[in-house]
């Protein structure tokens, strides 16, 4: 059970109450009693200028940030940081004026000359529930004891993305809760774990970029809220001692097979709108990336056709094409009745040696039944084909390519690419010259709107794909 609220918890964490209300004492190394107002409570103390009246604010800040607190440490299997651990208050500093306009705060987790972590939060986002719950959830992973978990290099995202999480988890209907997702269907093809502290001096300054750690928190929350992985294997490794990082960490747990396709079931559910969040949520990332995003630096599709294929194999850009653990999209509009193949050809290794993985994914949007998806039939871990007999309702196609090597780390001097081909055949089903091909095919899979596999005897509309790649629609009524 998922604990979200003050209320729902407070008899769940009698311990850690009791515990917190211990008596601490003050060790700081930036404030004065004489200049600063203070008010304690658990294990924290925050501070103030002595000319601002935060008091009110400060007690409902302190009141949540403990909320976090109990969710982190009886929920989560987190830990405390250092300070109380040794007896002393945690501090929380309320910047923007006065006394402390001197250090030139920005909002965010320190360590002082003590060597204690510190917050500092700027006047204006005192009561800014998911900048609290952001924070406060890196107060919680100060200890972490896992090397793989660093906040450095090709595990640095994970830091940002979970703090990024747990805010979404509790502040549910915050327009701006994902607000950089959009970025993720924008610039598919960069490294999942690209993050500041690995940052390429090819790359472009943008927005769109330097944001993508932030945005993984959306992945985070695919997990746990539509696959339904456990939300404690999300905070797990911090503590686990482990050498591996967090996205092998997560493979090597949930299981390679399923992580990876919820990998790619995540690209899919995000190029459909990203169906899984609140319209308006979406919407709001959507403004964002029209108000920050360079428009220059924009690769949600590799390419676009109308009624056609690709006229041939077709190869991605070096600059466009998957790193490891990311995804391509092909767009197809169409407006007639046609038997479309999709066929994916990756490279055995990358461009630097590593072997590929892929897998492909089709997204069918109908203007009267909505979004079905098709995974590839995949003949290898890098080949795979499929045919779906598409008609006008059929509007608009997605051929998703997923690269999901064995590989969680980039230590070469530019991230590694896995290249591939695709083909897409466009024929007209009147061409077919067998007069009555369902007496030469069998059924192999039959599946509802949500990809779920169904038996004949079932309500509703179905999706039934053949043994010679052909599919077909049917709705069956009661």
């Amino acid at each position: 059970m998922r604990i979200k609220t003050i209320a729902t918890f407070a008899a769940l964490t009698f311990f850690s109450l009791a515990s917190s209300n211990a008596q601490f004492t003050i060790k700081d190394a930036f404030a004065d009693l004489a200049e600063c107002d203070t008010m304690t409570r658990g294990i924290f103390i925050v501070w103030w200028d002595k000319d601002y009246n935060y008091g009110a604010q400060a007690s409902v800040l302190l009141d949540t940030m403990l909320s976090y607190r109990n969710i982190c440490l009886d929920y989560l299997k987190m830990e405390d940081p250092p300070n109380p651990i040794d007896g002393y208050y945690y501090n929380v500093y309320l910047h923007g004026g006065g006394y402390f306009s001197a250090f030139g705060w920005g909002n965010g987790q320190g360590t002082d000359v003590n060597g204690y972590p510190f917050l500092t939060l700027p006047a204006g986002l005192i009561n800014d529930w998911h900048n609290t719950a952001h924070e406060t959830f890196h107060v919680f992973q100060y200890n972490a004891n896992a090397p793989g978990f660093a906040y450095a290099g090709d595990s640095q995202w994970y830091i940002e993305a979970s703090a990024n999480w747990f805010a979404a988890i509790q502040n549910p209907n915050t327009p701006r809760r994902f607000v950089e997702a959009e970025s993720l269907v924008r610039m598919p093809h960069v490294p999942f774990w690209l993050s500041y502290g690995n940052y390429p001096n090819t790359y472009p300054s943008n927005w769109q970029r330097y944001v993508h750690q932030y945005a993984l928190a959306l992945h985070l929350y695919y997990l746990t809220d539509v696959a339904g992985i456990s939300d404690t294997i999300i905070t797990s490794g911090l503590y686990s001692y482990t050498n591996e990082n967090p996205q092998e960490y997560m493979f090597n747990t949930i299981g390679g097979n399923a992580f990876r396709q919820h990998f790619i079931d995540w690209a899919a559910h995000m190029t459909n709108d990203f169906d899984f969040i609140p319209a308006y949520q979406a919407q709001t990332n959507l403004n964002e990336w029209n108000n920050y995003a360079d428009p220059d630096d924009d690769n949600e599709f590799i390419a676009i056709f109308e009624n056609e294929g690709t006229q041939g194999w077709l190869r991605p850009a070096n600059d466009k094409v998957t790193n490891a653990w990311s995804f391509n999209t092909y767009k197809l509009i169409n407006t007639d009745t046609k038997k479309y193949t999709f066929e994916l050809k990756g490279d055995a290794y990358g461009s630097y040696a590593d072997t590929s993985y892929f897998q492909g994914k089709i997204l069918v949007q109908n203007s009267t039944t909505g979004a079905a998806f098709f995974d590839l039939n995949m003949s290898s871990n890098t080949a795979g084909a499929l045919s779906l007999d598409l008609t006008p309702q059929d509007t608009a196609i997605y051929f998703i390519v997923a690269s999901m090597p064995g590989v969680f780390r980039d230590p070469n001097p530019t991230f590694q690419l896995f290249s591939y081909e695709i083909n897409i055949t466009a024929e007209d089903v009147t061409a077919i010259q067998d007069p009555n091909p369902k007496k030469q095919r069998q059924e192999i899979m039959r599946v509802n709107l949500l990809g779920q596999k169904i038996s004949k005897e079932e309500y509703g509309l179905h999706f039934i794909l053949y043994n010679d790649g052909t599919s077909e629609k049917i709705y069956r009524g009661n």
